[in-house]
């Protein structure tokens, strides 16, 4: 378990540096004007992060509708799959 805890740990510092070099990274990737860039120990593509829409509030009725459908259809029916036990690790401080 301690392993673990240090592991995470180590993983928060290194998503923080990540974070930290994130805009350089997008900068000099943009320099390239390329949608994909081979080097020697990595491969970097572009895409596109998902759309959104401004949809009419028919579509949002109907939207609602359905979410209350699925979640009646829940609580009277048993899930065909994906309950699988998990364990996860909240780190304190």
């Amino acid at each position: 378990m301690e392993a673990m805890i240090d592991l995470r740990i180590q993983s928060r510092v290194i998503e923080a540096q990540i974070d930290q070099l994130m805009p350089a990274f997008k900068a000099a990737c943009a320099s390239f004007g390329r949608d994909r860039i081979e080097l020697e120990r990595a491969t970097i593509g572009k895409r596109l992060t998902p759309g959104q829409w401004n949809y009419s509030a028919s579509i949002l009725e109907q939207e609602a509708l359905l979410k209350h459908l699925k979640q009646q259809f829940q609580i009277t029916h048993e899930p065909c799959g994906g309950r699988e036990i998990t364990w996860t690790l909240k780190l304190l401080g």
